[in-house]
């Protein structure tokens, strides 16, 4: 094994926490998702509630957590909506054509997503929710201004809650020894 390997390697297993600190993560994680559900559940519709669970996944998991990251995550998630909602409100009002057109402005969005093109907003975020928002179920049920404030709202409560944890954490941190 090379020793770029070997170092990749070892980085990889030193990222891995011990089993009481996955412990505490995923007791911290809990009580996240307990919050969220609670005033969530208080402020938007049941079936749009998802929508911060969806950004507390893409920005854990794609994000990396970056609260740099967060603005461009909430407004590619909201251009995601936004085309997949122009798709229904196109078909309403006119018929077949209306569901051509919207299919070419989604397709112009992914082109644009694809050659890195207004990054801010044609995203993997976008990207994200314009397939989950343009699912027929969803589209059959979601409202999707509630969906889109209740995924803004969503991230902005993981983001701050992240955020607290990791000053929380580095304040209590013991110092390293020098």
């Amino acid at each position: 094994m090379s020793n770029a390997q070997t170092g990749a390697a070892s980085a990889a297993q030193a990222e891995v926490p011990s089993p009481l600190a996955g412990l505490g993560i995923v007791a911290v994680v809990a009580i996240a998702i307990i919050g969220w559900a609670i005033i969530g559940g208080r402020l938007f519709q049941e079936t749009s509630l998802f929508g911060g669970f969806l950004m507390l996944w893409h920005y854990a998991n794609v994000e990396q957590l970056d609260i740099k990251k967060l603005p461009q995550a909430l407004a590619g998630a909201v251009m995601g909506i936004a085309l997949s909602w122009q798709v229904v409100a196109l078909t309403q009002a006119m018929g077949p054509q209306g569901t051509v057109i919207g299919l070419l402005v989604m397709l112009a969005a992914i082109y644009l997503q694809i050659i890195a093109a207004l990054p801010f907003v044609f995203n993997v975020a976008a990207m994200l929710y314009l397939t989950v928002a343009a699912a027929p179920l969803v589209q059959l049920k979601v409202d999707f201004v509630d969906f889109a404030l209740a995924s803004v709202a969503g991230g902005l409560f993981f983001a701050g809650f992240v955020e607290s944890v990791k000053w929380l954490a580095a304040r209590f941190a013991k110092p390293a020894a020098a």
